[in-house]
């Protein structure tokens, strides 16, 4: 009899072991259930269709037009979060943007299934850009139209691009978000567009803006849009090629004036530096103030250095001249000379090349 009670008893305990057990795992289960989905961020899809993009180097801006669309299935009664927090969305680097610029700009909004929004406007402002001019005239430059949803991080809501449109539409795969428009006139313009880009990503704010509920750093999704451009070559040819290298060879004439002709060598070389300074100083004024030495100013440069070059030539050959008595005098000059209409390409040539680099 005491066998059994004590079979009994042993058999209640593992029951109820079991039971706590099963319990426990259950309860387990459903918080990482819940922390799952709480922890899932709301997809945010959005997309461009550019109709007329302007860059304006010298202030460093460009302004845009394009049509743009949202589309995010949202239940506000679980997320918490309303329509008009989520198009909360700025232009990171857009001029003059009003708050709630998305919201003013709906043109159409639609429903296609329960809880899900397609909404679409249109824009057309300014944004800044970073151009580049080491290389100019031959320089590339990308010209960034930038969101970002200042509401909610990015544990809570994430930006990407509805590649299933461009992908639909057929787009080229280089020219995702450009209207036929843009390519039409494409190579019509002072500028190319040879290619562009979509990207998403993240930024950290190393800063909690004063609100006490946040953690010390924050992170938010972003998306942009990239349009990448470079010059068309030939528009500066004849802009900057043609005149430079007229300039020059009215120096390279120097090298076949007689050597006591220095009056016309020093007319030629004097007229040359003139116009070079002031060609330089026209080419410059089309671009806005910046640190660094670009290309076309390092041709210039060297411009300078060849002019100087044949000024001082002119003069030594002149008084070798002087000593036309000494017929070693004659031959060093004809030996410089020769030299001289050798190099003075040369250098140049080679520069172009090297600066290129």
């Amino acid at each position: 009899m005491a066998s059994s009670k004590l079979k009994y008893t042993r058999l209640s305990v593992s029951k109820l072991f079991y039971g706590f057990g099963l319990a426990a795992i259950t309860l387990f289960s459903l918080q990482v259930s819940a922390q799952a989905k709480k922890s899932k961020p709301l997809v945010l899809k959005s997309g461009i269709y550019l109709k007329n993009i302007t860059p304006d180097f010298k202030a460093s801006t460009f302004r845009a037009e394009f049509y743009w669309w949202f589309i995010f299935e949202n239940d506000s009664s679980k997320t918490g979060m309303s329509k008009e927090d989520i198009l909360k969305v700025e232009f990171v680097n857009g001029i003059g943007v009003e708050a709630n610029v998305f919201t003013n700009e709906i043109i159409y909004e639609t429903h296609p299934a329960p809880n899900t929004y397609y909404i679409t406007g249109f824009h057309q402002g300014d944004f800044y850009f970073t151009p580049d001019f080491r290389m100019y005239p031959f320089d590339k430059q990308q010209m960034d139209i930038i969101l970002e949803n200042g509401q909610f991080d990015s544990d809570q809501l994430v930006i990407v691009a509805d590649t299933a449109s461009f992908k639909r539409s057929k787009q080229d795969p280089n020219f995702k978000t450009l209207s036929n428009d843009i390519l039409r006139k494409n190579n019509s313009r002072g500028f190319r567009i040879y290619k562009t880009d979509i990207s998403e990503s993240s930024i950290l704010y190393n800063s909690d803006f004063g609100d006490i509920s946040l953690e010390g750093n924050s992170s938010y999704g972003r998306l942009q849009y990239s349009v990448f451009i470079d010059r068309s070559i030939l528009p500066y040819i004849s802009k900057f090629v043609i005149p430079l290298m007229i300039i020059l060879l009215l120096v390279y004439f120097v090298y076949f004036l007689p050597s006591d002709k220095i009056d016309t060598a020093a007319a030629l070389t004097v007229t040359s530096l003139l116009s070079a300074i002031a060609f330089q100083s026209s080419i410059n004024g089309d671009l806005p103030e910046i640190g660094y030495v670009i290309y076309v100013d390092k041709l210039f440069y060297i411009s300078y250095f060849l002019i100087a070059v044949s000024m001082a030539l002119s003069l030594w050959l002149f008084n070798l001249d002087l000593q036309s008595d000494n017929p070693a005098n004659k031959e060093k000059s004809r030996k410089i000379l020769l030299l001289a209409r050798i190099f003075f390409p040369l250098i140049f040539i080679s520069a172009v090349i090297l600066f290129a680099l």
